[in-house]
């Protein structure tokens, strides 16, 4: 079982972010949109403090995945959850088989994702409808994430670890149950 530790950077501007990602000889990894729907227990709140939750995931390239996240732990800047992936050919079937086990589908968002990987970072530059872009930096510890937050040089950028659904709801006042373009 694998764990994430990541925080993400608001309020960045994708085309400078870009070119300086570049200047460090970072890679292009993907240019896609993302369609997200999220999946848990009957009944829950889904403010942020649930066990778990199951996420389905399609990319505008067709590929599916499925994504088992525990609760994140806040380290400070970033946060660190387990995570179990595995990609699917019929994630319809996989849907209707949540539901059939009484989960609940209290989610959905459509997002454009730009990712980049340098060294051991990888970067993405997130995008949902009516809101600015962000960047979501991954790294092997928090020390790592904050490091490659200084050598991007955007320190004085306010970063956030609690979750994008936390983040959309009471930051910018979207409806993140239900983010289309």
């Amino acid at each position: 079982m694998a764990h994430e530790i990541e925080t993400k950077v608001l309020d960045i501007e994708s085309s400078d972010l870009i070119a300086r990602l570049k200047k460090f000889g970072a890679k292009k990894t993907k240019e896609t949109r993302l369609i997200v729907d999220w999946f848990g227990p009957r009944g829950l709140t889904h403010s942020g403090d649930d066990p778990w939750f199951l996420r389905i995931r399609q990319n505008s390239e067709g590929k599916r995945e499925v994504t088992w996240k525990a609760k994140s732990e806040i380290l400070g800047t970033a946060r660190k959850h387990k995570e179990i992936n595995f990609n699917l050919e019929e994630s319809e079937k996989l849907a209707d088989l949540f539901l059939e086990l009484g989960l609940e589908l209290y989610g959905h968002q459509e997002k454009d994702r730009i990712s980049y990987v340098l060294r051991d970072w990888v970067f993405d530059i997130d995008q949902y409808p009516q809101m600015p872009a962000y960047l979501e930096i991954e790294g092997s510890s928090e020390d790592h994430v904050n490091e490659a937050i200084k050598m991007l040089g955007l320190e004085k950028n306010k970063t956030w670890a609690k979750g994008e659904r936390i983040l959309i709801n009471d930051v910018y006042k979207l409806d993140w149950f239900n983010m289309k373009f």
